[in-house]
This record gives structure tokens, C-alpha cells and sequence, in this order.
């Protein structure tokens, strides 16, 4: 089973002028007094269409696009891509405050010398070390437990495609 999103993860306060602009879904609640709206390819464009090569790491989120989240958001945000099947693919992060991009981190089983495996990862994760969505959602305050990464303890795990987070595709 796949896993694919994109996304915002912030406050409803620092996403709302997102909600309003990019006519996304509701947000969904998280813990943590967070919530996530999604971003599919259409409001990835609205945020900021450009010809310019993603950051190193992603597949969407360009330099332009990363200084149009920023200048926009209202408070701490995280803006995740996932992209994983049959137990391959990678995740990207990156976090914003104070109107900056301020941290980013990417892992990936396709990409060497970054990469390693879901199960490394997992493996990773259980001993302590953090994949790069696991420390954003660090940055915004979200704990982990003995049981749970910081993924598990928000939920997460609830929500493997677009879809899963609201966004209709006509067929």
C-alpha cells in the first residue's frame, strides 16, 4: 500500500489565509491543537507556479513557492511531501516561522547517499533518530511518546493519499 501527500501542518490560525486562498478542504484536526490541509497539484500552482527546479530533496516545493508559504503563513508551519510504495519512495520537510523558511530535511530510498529503506526508517524512528517529517512536527511542538513517533502521535498514519484528506478529482 502507498503512501502520497502533501500538505500543510500548522495552527488553524497560521493556515486560515491557506484555507481562504486556495479554496482547500476543511482543515482536519490533529493533536496537538494542530491541523493539515492538503495540497494537491492545482493548489501547489496556485501557491506559486514556477519553472524553477524544486529544493533539493522535494518534488514540489521550489524556492519561490517555499518564500510564498512563508510570506503567507500566520504562525509556525510544516509543509510535508510524502511519496511511497511497496516499501520505497521518501519524505521531504520543511518548517517555517517568523516568515522564513527556517529548517528543511529530506530521506529517500531512491536517492543515495541520503537513502535507506521504509523499514530503515521505521527502524530509525524506533531507536530515537528522527525522519525529517518526525522533526518538523518536533519543531512544532509535538512530543513523542515510548510508543509513538511524533507522526503516530498526531495521526498521520490515518491519511495515505489527497484523497484521504479531502481533495475530490473529478473523473
Amino acid at each position: 500500500m502507498g503512501h502520497h501527500i502533501n500538505a500543510l501542518i500548522g495552527t488553524n490560525e497560521a493556515l486560515k489565509s491557506f484555507v481562504t486562498r486556495l479554496g482547500s478542504p476543511a482543515p482536519t484536526e490533529l493533536s496537538f491543537g494542530l491541523v493539515i490541509i492538503p495540497l494537491d497539484e492545482q493548489r501547489l500552482d496556485a501557491i506559486a507556479m514556477s519553472v524553477e527546479p524544486a529544493i533539493d530533496g522535494f518534488t514540489y516545493l521550489t524556492p519561490h513557492m517555499a518564500e510564498e508559504i512563508a510570506a503567507a503563513l500566520s504562525g509556525p508551519t510544516l509543509y510535508v511531501e510524502t511519496e511511497y510504495f511497496g516499501g520505497m519512495g521518501g519524505q521531504s520537510a520543511a518548517y517555517f516561522e517568523n516568515g522564513q523558511l527556517t529548517w528543511w530535511g529530506a530521506e529517500s530510498s531512491d536517492a543515495p547517499p541520503v537513502g535507506s529503506s521504509l523499514a530503515d526508517l521505521y527502524e530509525k524512528t524506533a531507536n530515537g533518530g528522527k525522519s525529517p517529517i518526525n522533526e518538523g512536527l518536533s519543531r512544532l511542538g509535538v512530543v513523542r511518546s515510548e510508543t509513538c513517533d511524533e507522526f503516530d502521535q498526531i495521526g498521520l498514519q490515518r491519511f495515505r493519499s489527497l484523497e484521504a484528506l479531502g481533495i475530490e478529482y473529478d473523473d
